[in-house]
């Protein structure tokens, strides 16, 4: 991958968390590009190489966690859930699908 290409993607369907951790991570030096939905994230990871993921739960009426699976089957970056659900019970699902953190 060369230095244009984009490192994460952040996946959040509240575009303003994904937007400004997008930009956080790109003034860090870190080319990071974001998606607000289930569709766009699949439609992104077909033309794009990405070397970390960043996924919330909650993709308005579509879930993280079928993302984490459906992703698995063809890329293996790291993925890390960032949420603000804290259930034990979320995490245990987050990490036993296929992600690599809990945040």
């Amino acid at each position: 991958m060369n230095d244009t290409e984009y490192k994460v993607l952040m996946i959040d369907d509240d575009e303003l968390i994904a937007r400004s951790t997008a930009e956080y991570f790109n003034i860090l030096g870190i080319k990071t590009a974001y998606v607000t939905s289930y569709d766009a994230a699949l439609e992104f990871l077909g033309t794009h190489e990405i070397l970390l993921l960043l996924l919330d739960i909650n993709l308005g009426d579509k879930s993280g966690f079928d993302l984490c699976r459906q992703i698995r089957e063809s890329h293996d970056m790291p993925i890390l859930f960032i949420s603000a659900r804290t259930s034990d019970d979320d995490v245990v699902i987050a990490l036993n699908i296929g992600g690599d953190d809990y945040i």
